[in-house]
């Protein structure tokens, strides 16, 4: 007699406990569900992987799931599948996803976009890294070079495709790219590479971990490369003139605590210096210098109304474009600052509810391009219900909101017949944004899976949209480009159905998607928006104002299939569509007005095909 059995079922315990050590898991599989006290600490998800054959995650609703259950579109890509790659970089994995596209401008520059609408610096993909943001606020976008984590120590990458705001935090409005390194309270790895390859490339990494019993784990690792960089064809001799062959190096710090029966804590820091050309928002190179710093910490406890969660971090960025960091004028400092609360809960048997609290103070400064500091305070509020209705049928709702208050501190830009923005219009400016996600997850058969899912995802500006300051001489008269204090968040709106099934006698699972969205208030940053033109005298001379900018809708389908068997043999191949139609203000005339074009930005068919081989020791991929 077979009955349905997943790890929302086994991992189920009274009292708001779910973090159950693996021992007791593995030991209740299809069994009772779990009762009396489980205590906080971390899971060994390899065990689990192991037994349920597919990866488990914790980041949709904070509670362990098979990546097959949780109610979002999530593909998982293991230590397995990126060592067999033979990538050299995140980005470099990603390429090998249906509905994600990935623009190389360089060797160290990249922008990727999930199913369309993917531009330079690409303000539309939340990145994490643990759960702290890379996402870097200032320019809106993700320097992929930046990130201070080597290959080795990556445990998975969750990829979630389609608005996640209400999960995972807001400017998730194509999808999420989730990097989930190895607990070091668990996981002991220990590593050193050495790679060379054409370009001149050279690269190194080291990963080593100290464990002291069940109490304490420090987890260690530094990385990075030089090459000698290429240029895309046809670039203008300006640009040509100002690539710089890359530098990078990074160093992070992961240590993990267990000081007390139901109690973790843990500390990660990271450092990264970086030098590269890289294609920037208004469509020309410059040479950017950067160096970063970031330090987290929390603690979990395991209490009578739930697992409490408290966690800060701080991200600093020091950027130059073109004379290093000690130019005196063309640098930009970025600060972030977060703060998160959380308590997830079980109720009865069959819901789970999570509740949070965020505190978010944005800031960047620079005497060039922002003439001052801007920034803003973001309170944020949100809650998750899973409501396991039948052990088959899950439904899962969650919700937020974002209260945003912008502040600025400088000299706005102004001009003659431009009247600009006052100190005072960007202190009394802001708005506050409401986001959802609703998951039904119906795993009818034991081979069959089908999800439908409707979501709100919320852009917020950057940095640079509320707040560039710049005005400078051109044929006697000022052009000035200025951010806008009154800019909206970007809405996206999204409907998905799911169907997956795995064919046992081929050892594979199919996946479809079927989705629609639609974006409004596009966000055009000053250099990418249609100019104003401003009268003075009998001339006209151009402002560049950030402006919403229209809508945006697109429809797209994916299939793919990914199996192996036993005699080593594995296998994928998936196949994509998006098409995309702008009703945007953007390129109207005979010639190009911006370098944002969502519909003609990525290609609308992509075909992903890969075969591996594994014999002993020896693995061949292709």
């Amino acid at each position: 007699m077979s009955r349905h059995c997943s790890l929302s079922t086994v991992i189920c315990a009274g009292e708001g406990r779910y973090f159950a050590p693996a021992a007791i898991i593995l030991a209740s599989l299809c069994g009772p569900a779990l009762v009396g006290p489980v205590l906080a600490q971390s899971l060994d998800t390899g065990a689990l992987e192991q037994v349920f054959g597919e990866p488990v995650t914790t980041s949709a609703t904070g509670r362990p799931q098979l990546v097959s259950e949780a109610p979002t579109d999530m593909e998982i890509i293991t230590q397995d599948d990126i060592r067999r790659s033979g990538a050299t970089s995140i980005p470099d994995i990603l390429q090998f996803l249906p509905g994600l596209d990935v623009r190389r401008y360089g060797m160290a520059d990249v922008d990727v976009g999930i199913r369309g609408y993917n531009q330079p610096y690409n303000p539309r993909l939340l990145v994490l890294v643990n759960g702290r943001e890379v996402y870097e606020e200032n320019y809106g976008h993700v320097s992929w070079e930046e990130i201070p984590v080597q290959l080795n120590e990556i445990r998975q990458i969750e990829v979630i495709k389609g608005p996640n705001s209400a999960l995972y935090g807001f400017n998730a409005v194509s999808g999420v790219i989730n990097i989930i390194t190895y607990d070091p309270l668990v996981d002991s790895i220990n590593a050193a590479t050495l790679s060379t390859g054409t370009q001149d490339y050279q690269a190194g990494s080291v990963v080593g971990t100290a464990r002291l019993g069940d109490y304490l784990g420090v987890r260690l690792s530094a990385g990075g490369f030089t090459s000698k960089d290429f240029a895309p064809a046809g670039l203008p001799m300006i640009d040509t003139a100002a690539r710089r062959s890359p530098e990078i190096g990074a160093f992070n710090i992961d240590a993990k605590a267990r000081p007390a029966a139901g109690v973790e804590t843990f500390i990660e820091a990271s450092m990264t210096d970086s030098g590269a050309a890289q294609d920037t928002f208004a469509g020309v190179f410059s040479t950017l210098f950067t160096r970063t710093n970031s330090l987290r910490a929390g603690v979990s406890v395991d209490t009578r109304i739930g697992l409490l969660g408290l966690s800060a971090y701080r991200n600093e960025e020091l950027a130059s474009v073109g004379a290093g960091l000690q130019s005196p004028g063309g640098w930009a400092k970025q600060d972030v600052y977060v703060v998160q609360a959380s308590d997830l809960t079980k109720l009865g048997s069959d819901h789970t509810v999570r509740l949070g609290l965020e505190y978010r103070n944005n800031a960047s400064t620079s005497p060039e391009f922002l003439q001052g500091t801007i920034g803003y305070d973001d309170y944020a509020a949100s809650a998750m219900w899973n409501w396991q209705i039948i052990p088959s049928l899950s439904l899962t709702t969650a919700v937020r909101s974002d209260t945003l208050a912008l502040h600025y501190k400088g000299t706005p830009a102004t001009g003659p017949g431009f009247p600009g923005f006052t100190v005072s219009d960007y202190d009394h400016a802001g708005f506050t944004a409401f986001s959802f996600n609703i998951g039904l997850v119906d795993e009818f058969t034991e081979r069959d899976t089908v999800r439908l899912m409707a979501a709100r995802g919320v852009q917020v500006p950057s940095l640079v949209d509320f707040g560039q300051q710049s005005s400078f001489g051109s044929l006697g008269a000022p052009v000035v480009i200025t951010g806008n204090p009154n800019i909206q968040p970007s809405i996206v709106h999204n409907i998905e159905l799911d169907y997956d099934r795995t064919v046992p006698a081929w050892d594979s699972t199919v996946r479809t998607a079927v989705f629609v969205q639609r974006s409004d208030n596009i966000i055009s940053q000053p250099l990418s928006s249609p100019p104003q033109i401003v009268p003075i005298g009998q001339f006209e001379y151009p402002a560049f104002l950030t402006s919403n900018v229209g809508s945006s809708s697109a429809a797209g389908a994916e299939i793919g299939i990914k199996g192996h068997s036993a005699s080593g043999w594995r296998w994928n191949a998936s196949y994509a569509f998006v098409a995309t139609s702008d009703h945007t203000t953007l390129n109207q005339g005979p010639e190009p007005t911006s370098v944002i074009d969502y519909a003609r930005s990525v290609p609308q068919h992509v075909v992903i095909g890969g075969i591996g081989y594994t014999w002993e020791r020896l693995e061949m991929d292709l």
